[in-house]
This record gives structure tokens, C-alpha cells and sequence, in this order.
């Protein structure tokens, strides 16, 4: 059975390593869409500090406006993490960036 792997790290550099480890196998293929995926691998370190806080706290609180009060950061500030993360995450919205961190245990 060929199972779909998805590797999300810092750098394409640790990517490209990740994936000449595991194309040793024969029945691994690998996807860019985590969705897709069978598997994902992720990078513990994907995150910034950052990045992890405003996302619990969009989890917690349920929008960016009340992420910024809660947090004592910028609205504009908010959004770039947010956006930062969603790419790193691969995830198309803010709230499917907070379902992947939570499930790939980023932040709890």
C-alpha cells in the first residue's frame, strides 16, 4: 500500500533531508497538502514562540480582535503571525491553522 506523506519543517533544507530519509522506502509517496496526506511529519520548531501564542489564543478567544486586546499586540501584528503560521502550517484559514497546530500537537 503507497502512503502519502506530508513533511512540514523550518527549511527546505531539513524538508529535502526528511524526505531522501524516507524515500529508502518503496511504498512512500510524498504531497505538499497536509489534507491529503496519510502522514505528516512535523518539525516540533515549525512554529516561533510567537506564532504558538497567537494561535492558542485564537483558540482560546475565537477572533483576531480579541486576540489582539487579549495579547497587548497590534491588530496588524496579530495578522501577520497568523499569516506567517498559515503558511508554515499549509493551512488555507486561520481556524484550519488552529485545528493543525492542535492536532500535530504545536500548541495545546
Amino acid at each position: 500500500m503507497l502512503v502519502k506523506v506530508a513533511v512540514l519543517a523550518r527549511t527546505e533544507k531539513d524538508v529535502a533531508y526528511i524526505k531522501h530519509l524516507l524515500s529508502q522506502s518503496k511504498n512512500i509517496s510524498f504531497c505538499d497538502d497536509p489534507m491529503q496526506a496519510n502522514a505528516v511529519i512535523v518539525d516540533a520548531e515549525l512554529l516561533t514562540p510567537a506564532e504558538k501564542e497567537i494561535l492558542k489564543a485564537l483558540a482560546d478567544y475565537g477572533s483576531v480582535e480579541e486576540v489582539a486586546t487579549k495579547t497587548f499586540r497590534a491588530k496588524a501584528t496579530v495578522k501577520k503571525h497568523l499569516c506567517s503560521a498559515r503558511k508554515k502550517l499549509k493551512a488555507k484559514t486561520n481556524i484550519q491553522a488552529v485545528a493543525f497546530a492542535l492536532r500535530y500537537r504545536l500548541i495545546r
